[in-house]
């Protein structure tokens, strides 16, 4: 009786040790909580096992005709940082419009910097609306919301004075002309004239706070600046977190450069310079918490001019950016670039190009190695603030007849440094596109950590040659296929859709494992899969 008992709690030990290192094989003991979540392929973090010539890929979009041209008096060829946003049925573009004069041996402001806005109702064709703020000889019928005349909106000349990046001048301040990036605030508990809140600044060291009920008329939330522990003269966005209930805000800095940098002497500081992104978070919009270094997986890889975060569309889960990536000391690659060393040696040998970032937690994030994009094949495309993207993603017709919408987003792609303005460029790219699960017609198959799901039926975004396929299977735990939902069940399916429902061979209800831990295989055969997702059917 000894000795059965002995072999009977061997088994069971056994079993016990099995159960732990197939959690641990997952990742962790608990599974993940999908339920009807959209999970775009974008990471591995779903994913457990590979097999064959299956892998992560990254896709560029496509480059549109249409396109932003700002050329006006108030803009110029050193317009930038600009951010879409969707309110009601109207696109809204906000921008910086500034202008750079190049002669020899330096590189000079021209005229103080505007905060314009553009309206669209498709986001391809675009209006300059006559805003009337502002009256100065030359510029009529402008779309100023913001600029250095203390005329305008917002007038708090008692404010510690600054100085414009573009002129060198000390200045009072007026506005965040240089940097002004607007949000539409989500927050349930927004009061009504803060419907719409900002950031920005008219100098390196300093971020103020803004709201506004109508996306027009601004005035500051407060005197006091609300981010002072960065070098700020660069994009610096915030937006509502309605998974974790706060605002979230991430803003350049220099690595090499820690602490309040209102200390810091522009000249003497104001190098040997080593650019980054750091992130706080607020209750109120006022009152940031301590700012804390972005933590990049694997590694940064370059520097980082801006960061482009932002929510991920249909996943408040997760966050996707698009940093314009900063590498330096690459020499002169054309006579463009032999132009910008008459002025200055050091920007003519900076090139910029856009990357892909994404996080699960807004702390971490995942960095491809590879550009998203490259700059162009003309010597105009190869210049310091070629891929700097407008902030946020947004819907577009398809670009196929009959097809469903796409995203798109703006690039700033040529123009600058000798132009009369920078044009920002269309580009877009399949809803959850940036990133696949893709294998070659060899094939390749991976299986999912894990997971929990609800609903009674798999919705995947996905693409096939006329050759390919894609196929599913339901597992245990331990990896066996669940009864009627394997893969034999599953016929091959080809295609290209963003929005397909994946059906088996058998009577077997995907409804009855909802709630209960289980795997998801997918094979592929030259296909994509972009994005899957439980829905109630």
């Amino acid at each position: 009786m000894k000795r059965a008992a002995m072999i009977l709690i061997a088994i069971c030990l056994a079993a016990i040790a099995g159960t732990v290192a197939r959690a641990d094989e997952a990742g962790g003991s608990e599974p993940i909580q999908i339920g009807s979540r959209l999970e775009p392929l974008i990471d591995d973090d779903l994913i457990d096992q590979r097999a064959g010539a299956l892998e992560l890929e990254l896709h560029s979009p496509v480059r549109h005709p249409d396109a932003i041209v700002l050329d006006q008096p108030w803009e110029g060829n050193n317009s930038g940082y600009a951010t879409i946003l969707k309110h009601e049925d109207t696109f809204l573009f906000y921008y910086r419009g500034s202008g750079l004069v190049l002669t020899d041996g330096h590189v000079g402001g021209k005229g103080f910097a505007t905060t314009c806005l553009m309206t669209s109702k498709d986001g391809i064709h675009w209006t300059r609306p006559d805003l009337g703020f502002v009256q100065r000889e030359g510029w009529k019928n402008n779309n100023v919301i913001l600029t250095y005349d203390t005329s305008v909106k917002v007038d708090m000349s008692n404010l510690d004075a600054g100085h414009d990046l573009l002129s060198g001048k000390k200045v009072k301040f007026t506005g965040g002309v240089h940097n002004f990036t607007p949000m539409i605030d989500a927050n349930p508990d927004c009061k009504s004239d803060e419907k719409f809140k900002a950031l920005g600044g008219h100098d390196h060291r300093l971020l103020y706070a803004y709201k506004s009920p109508d996306g027009i008329h601004w005035s500051l939330m407060q005197e006091e600046p609300v981010i002072f522990d960065g070098m700020l003269d660069s994009q610096n966005l915030a937006f509502w977190d309605p998974v974790q209930k706060c605002y979230w805000v991430y803003y350049r800095a220099f690595k090499n450069k820690t602490g309040d940098t209102r200390q810091l002497d522009q000249k003497k500081d104001y190098s040997d310079m080593d650019r980054d992104v750091m992130f706080a978070k607020s209750n109120d919009f006022r009152t940031w918490s301590k700012g804390e270094w972005v933590d990049w997986q694997p590694d940064r890889m370059t520097q980082l001019y801006t960061s482009q975060i932002q929510l991920y569309p249909g996943a408040d889960h997760l966050r996707i950016g698009f940093p314009m990536r900063y590498v330096i000391n690459r020499g002169q690659y054309s006579e463009f670039n032999e132009r910008i060393a008459k002025s200055d040696r050091y920007y003519s040998s900076i090139y910029t190009d856009t990357g892909l970032i994404t996080s699960r937690d807004g702390r971490s994030f995942k960095v491809w190695p590879e550009a998203l994009l490259r700059p162009g094949p003309t010597n105009e495309n190869w210049f310091y603030s070629f891929g700097e993207t407008a902030l946020n993603l947004f819907e577009t017709p398809s670009r196929f007849p009959g097809g469903l919408n796409e995203w798109s987003f703006y690039v700033l792609d040529h123009g600058a440094w000798f132009g009369a303005g920078v044009t920002f460029n269309r580009y877009s790219i399949r809803k959850d596109g940036f990133v696949s699960a893709s294998s070659p017609m060899a094939g390749g198959s991976f299986v999912t950590k894990p997971i929990v799901f609800s609903g009674n039926a798999l919705r995947i975004n996905f693409e096939t040659s006329a050759n390919g396929s894609v196929r599913f299977e339901l597992q245990d735990l331990d990896g066996t296929p669940l009864p009627g939902l394997s893969l034999d069940d599953c016929p091959a399916l080809l295609g290209n859709s963003i929005a397909y429902t994946v059906h088996w061979n058998s009577d077997a209800q995907l409804a009855d494992y909802a709630g209960k831990p289980v795997r998801l295989k997918v094979e592929l055969k030259d296909a994509d899969l972009f994005a899957i997702c439980f829905v109630e059917k």
